[in-house]
């Protein structure tokens, strides 16, 4: 998988006692968690990466056994069917932290009644823009599941002797183009972080006119 883009965590410099200052350091400290809880989920993006590496390396070098080799097939594909199973457990891990992070999120909302009309706008479009995120990153993990068990499908393929090279092609365009469409899913989901981003540092600007 490719790498994922978090959410700036920013800290507001904070001066004498206000209600804006007050919301402004609810909105650092909220979003401060969400950027800790998915710091945890994007450490499991790290572990599938590692993971993906090893199977690939291990799905090549199956790739090139031949029938009479067949033992050590097995061997590899039992291997590979496992580690895709590994890949599954890390890939829920990363979505209780999205649900957890999302969670965090959900506290934004709560200021909505007590900014300016000014700050009400800005904030409201930053919490749609957070929202559309957690939207896309959602999908990312329904697909990421989908090209696991594509591959999954792949490998036991490989182990049936009766299988045709057509059949076996058919699965491989399958997984490729699961691939090639979670890749594009990414870079959609980096460029809505840069937007959350862009929209944060526009709340922080607007409170900070506001005292």
């Amino acid at each position: 998988m490719k790498k994922i883009t978090l959410i700036i965590a920013m800290v507001a410099v904070l001066s004498a006692c206000s209600e804006d200052q007050t919301v402004e350091q609810q909105l650092t400290d909220t979003l401060a968690d969400v950027n800790e809880k998915e710091k945890q989920g994007i450490s499991y993006v790290k572990k599938l990466n590692q993971q993906e590496l090893k199977e690939q390396k291990r799905f090549t070098d199956t790739m090139e056994l031949t029938q009479e080799q067949y033992p050590e097939v097995k061997k590899q594909v039992a291997s590979l069917k496992k580690s895709a199973r590994e890949r599954t457990i890390i890939i829920e891990k990363e979505e209780k932290a999205l649900s957890e992070a999302r969670e965090a999120a959900d506290k934004l909302s709560a200021l909505i009644d007590i900014v300016d009309k000014a700050e009400k706008e800005t904030l409201e479009k930053l919490i749609q823009a957070l929202e559309e995120r957690f939207e896309k990153h959602e999908q990312l993990i329904s697909d990421y599941k989908k090209l696991i068990d594509a591959q999954t499908q792949l490998y036991t393929k490989l182990e049936d002797r009766e299988i045709r090279s057509s059949q076996l092609q058919k699965q491989v365009k399958e997984v490729n183009i699961l691939t090639s469409g979670l890749q594009q899913k990414i870079d959609e989901f980096n460029k809505s972080t840069n937007e959350v981003n862009r929209l944060q540092t526009r709340a922080f600007g607007s409170l900070e006119k506001a005292k």
